[in-house]
């Protein structure tokens, strides 16, 4: 429960946040209209989430770390919301491509993924698809780091 009360909490930040920016329309977005689309999904994802476990009534399970479900999972989102938030204070002087990569890796293992083989192609994988999807295709400036590109 305290995981989707901090999801839901997390995207209404992200929406205000994202009011402060320029939005622009779908045609043309503004730095701001993303981050708020996001923030809504968020919001909406964890106010699902919620209504679910509300209804279901259930007893927690024990998850993969051994832990009691709501905890761990509460941890988890903590620990999800660092993740981004140490990202996004490391974009500017690492970069998005590095940024982005660590991120993913970080978030892989965060949720669970294993086998360190499989999170690294993912993780390389996904960071070339947003690379050439935001930087190249919809030429929104980011910033470049080491790397130069």
């Amino acid at each position: 429960m305290a995981a989707g009360v901090l999801v839901f909490l997390f995207g209404g930040i992200t929406m205000l946040l994202a009011l402060q920016l320029p939005l622009g329309t779908l045609r043309a977005p503004g730095s701001g209209l993303f981050p708020l689309l996001l923030g809504l999904i968020l919001m909406g994802l964890a106010a699902c989430h919620l209504l679910q476990l509300s209804l279901a009534k259930s007893k927690p399970t024990t998850g993969p770390e051994g832990q009691r479900g709501p905890a761990g999972s509460a941890r988890r989102v903590l620990l999800f919301m660092g993740a981004v938030g140490i990202a996004t204070a490391l974009l500017e002087p690492l970069g998005y491509p590095l940024v982005s990569f660590l991120l993913m890796l970080a978030l892989l293992r965060l949720l669970g993924m294993r086998a360190w083989q499989s999170s690294l192609v993912i993780a390389v994988v996904t960071t070339g698809a947003s690379y050439l999807l935001f930087v190249r295709w919809l030429q929104i400036p980011l910033p470049a780091g080491w790397f130069g590109f």
